[in-house]
């Protein structure tokens, strides 16, 4: 006959089928995780994929629009330094035209001053207007 089997463990048939349950439980969960690291390289593989995708998705329209900001940053300093000539020309004819209004001026408020002086004054000045 068998053997006695201790109270605490419980019948034979139970220890060999708990033994059974976790040799298969215990090879299925190995096989699982096994399958998991095998796996794990095609998923990181996969995301990598999907993350550069979406990266050049992002990045194209981007490109185009720095691109297109580039042009328009050209375009406005050619408009800029274009201004910057107008302004220093316009600058020079101010100056001039000022020159000449004060110097008439001060024909005009001469205490000797006649209209002959003045005509002749205003006659022998080179037009200003000219250089506009």
């Amino acid at each position: 006959m068998t053997a006695p089997v201790p109270a605490e463990s419980g019948p034979p048939w139970v220890q060999i089928l708990l033994s059974t349950i976790g040799i298969l439980g215990g090879g299925g969960g190995v096989a699982s995780a096994a399958a998991v690291l095998l796996q794990r390289r095609r998923f990181r593989a996969d995301a990598a994929d999907v993350l550069t995708d979406t990266a050049l998705t992002l990045v194209q329209p981007l490109k185009l629009r720095v691109a297109e900001l580039e042009a328009e940053t050209i375009v406005a300093r050619q408009q800029v330094e274009k201004a910057t000539r107008e302004v220093s020309e316009l600058r020079t004819v101010v100056r001039e035209a000022t020159t000449m209004i004060r110097r008439w001026r001060a024909a005009i408020l001469a205490p000797d001053a006649t209209v002959g002086q003045i005509r002749t004054l205003v006659s022998d000045t080179r037009p200003w207007h000219d250089d506009i």
